[in-house]
């Protein structure tokens, strides 16, 4: 058994050798399970990351890795969006060893870029560390690439992470004052604790609710539409949370007593 874990370790090795090799060949992957993961220099990542000062290799255990992948949430820019993990038990059961693995071996002059397929679409995004902080910026989940807020409309749903315990947007500096990026969040390198069981908790009881549905398809409840009055009312809490003038508390409150009045 140790041999066979020995060899495992070994062909890890090589393909993430493989991966920080010279700079003038392609850019190696590595794919396996619906991961695949690839080192990218900072300069193709942007600006923003270009100007930093990356502090790889990162010294980090895969509970750790497991931990923030655990705590990442977000929520759908829509009038009745929902806050949800990023990542699902199963999929962090499947990706964690192997990025854990990419983040240990990076070279100090790139960044780890990751997609991961899930059934509902891909998640992906890069990974890095710079000033004993790690940076996770992502690109798309579920399949829903990352707009922002400026380009979220009617029929164009985007998203943004929600920070959790000891996270952070990135906050870029501009002419005007600074501008967050909402997909984009700075953490220590060891993550806050998470509830996991209240997440697993809800992941199964939403797989027992479809279960049921399944089912009794004549059971499903027609479509509510909504009442204007009370589109009206959530647009207007929607832009006062986004103008800052509500924190996310008091708007997920006001939302909860707005739809237990009129649905």
């Amino acid at each position: 058994m140790n041999h066979h874990r020995h060899i495992i370790a070994i062909l890890i090795l090589v393909l993430f050798s493989g991966m920080v090799s010279c700079a003038s060949t392609p850019e190696k992957k590595l794919e396996a399970k619906g991961l695949t993961l690839s080192y990218k220099k900072k300069s193709q990542a942007g600006s923003l990351i270009d100007k930093m000062r990356l502090t790889h290799p990162l010294k980090i255990s895969e509970p750790e890795v497991r931990g923030h992948l655990e705590s990442f949430t977000y929520e759908e820019l829509t009038l009745l969006g929902n806050k949800k993990p990023v990542f699902l038990p199963q999929d962090i059961d499947r990706i964690s060893r192997l990025l854990t693995k990419a983040i240990q071996h990076a070279p100090n002059h790139k960044i780890i870029n990751y997609e991961v397929e899930t059934p509902e679409g891909t998640t992906s995004g890069e990974v890095f560390s710079s000033k004993k902080r790690i940076h996770w910026r992502f690109n798309s989940i579920k399949g829903m690439k990352y707009t922002g807020r400026a380009r979220t409309g009617w029929g164009n749903v985007s998203w943004r992470i929600v920070p959790q315990s000891k996270q952070k947007y990135y906050t870029e500096k501009r002419l005007l004052g600074t501008a967050p990026h909402e997909n984009w969040v700075i953490t220590g390198i060891t993550p806050a604790k998470t509830n996991r069981r209240v997440r697993q908790n809800s992941t199964g009881s939403t797989n027992r609710n479809r279960e049921v549905s399944a089912k009794n398809p004549t059971s499903r409840p027609a479509a509510k539409t909504l009442d204007p009055a009370l589109e009206k009312k959530l647009q207007l809490l929607k832009d006062l949370h986004e103008k800052k003038l509500i924190d996310d508390m008091e708007y997920d409150q006001k939302r909860k007593e707005l739809l237990d009045t009129y649905l």
